[in-house]
């Protein structure tokens, strides 16, 4: 057991381990247009985004935030190893049963802090996104509401030739 009592050796164990895969529809150039208007609007998005010349010409490349999940995704899998939680362990974010690992007896939840890390290559027509999402770590620390559980979860996206695309990191923040 951890200092506070939270993280289970089970809970250390399935760290690092996907939990979650998701596999993207093709991204169009439509797709990638539609995204740079909404978000560049009232202005007029950079041509890198929406001129059918570059897009012609293959320069065309999707904004940083693009998110080629809006729209649902082609294909979900899971573990396998998947468990049965009650509605209880819902609200509270858990993860865990993905893995196999009844989640800890919190039952509340809160956005801890999102980041995002474009070290890769930018997403381009044609492209299809595999987004694949893993624990990353576990610590704990005592709030006014008593000992508190933070849960890192990584989220790597690769593009159809294995380039990293991005990284998104959360914290969840369960009591």
């Amino acid at each position: 057991m951890s200092e506070l009592g939270l993280v289970r050796p089970d809970m250390q164990g399935i760290v690092g381990q996907p939990y979650g895969r998701q596999v993207s529809y093709p991204i169009s150039a439509s797709d990638i247009r539609k995204w740079a208007l909404a978000v560049y609007f009232p202005q007029t998005p950079p041509s890198r985004y929406a001129d059918p010349r570059a897009a012609a010409a293959g320069r065309l490349v999707a904004p940083l935030d693009f998110n080629p999940f809006a729209w649902g995704a082609a294909e979900e899998t899971g573990t396998g190893r998947e468990i049965e939680i009650g509605p209880e362990y819902r609200s509270s974010g858990a993860m865990e049963h993905y893995l196999g690992v009844t989640p800890p007896e919190l039952r509340r939840a809160l956005n801890g802090g999102v980041s995002a890390t474009y070290t890769g290559v930018p997403m381009r027509p044609g492209d299809v996104i595999t987004a694949e999402s893993a624990i990353a770590g576990y610590s704990e620390r005592e709030g006014r509401l008593g000992a508190m559980l933070l849960t890192d979860i990584a989220t790597t996206w690769t593009n159809q030739d294995g380039d990293e695309v991005r990284t998104r990191r959360m914290t969840l923040i369960r009591y």
